[in-house]
């Protein structure tokens, strides 16, 4: 169902890069390779974009543990604004968590702008209603 899974996150001049990778270590649960990139941002500050990028069964096994992870009132938005999250022209699902609560473990939407930014591409355009499926039936489940 899951190609690959792009993951980004900024971070800014006043923000310890090391909390932040922690923070997508608690998302991906093993040892990953991570890109940087340097930016400076309008005012002259420095701004790093950390990423990566999974593919296969492992970008699958991340979306299956998140799912597992986030509260029902997370799943619950996450069916409301299903299609809003999907992109599909590319085939794309879109999530953000928090990047403060990620740190601590605690995996949470987040529809601000300081998130961890999770692009899962889906083998292809049928693999969107699986997908919702998939969600529901994790919703459905006791936890």
């Amino acid at each position: 169902m899951i190609k690959s899974l792009e993951i980004r996150v900024f971070v800014h001049a006043t923000e310890d890069k090391e909390k932040i990778v922690s923070s997508l270590k608690n998302i991906i649960k093993e040892d990953f390779n991570i890109i940087e990139e340097q930016y400076e941002g309008y005012y002259g500050n420095s701004i790093l974009v950390i990423s990566s990028i999974i593919e296969g069964s492992k970008a699958e096994e991340i979306l299956n543990n998140l799912l597992d992870s986030l509260s029902r009132p997370d799943k619950d938005e996450l069916i409301k604004t299903f299609y809003d999250r999907i992109e599909e022209k590319n085939n794309t699902f879109h999530l953000r968590l928090n990047k403060q609560k990620a740190y601590s473990g605690q995996l949470t939407l987040s529809d601000s702008d300081d998130v961890i930014k999770l692009i899962f591409k889906l083998e292809n355009k049928f693999e969107i209603e699986k997908l919702k499926n998939l969600i529901i039936e994790k919703y459905n489940k006791v936890g």
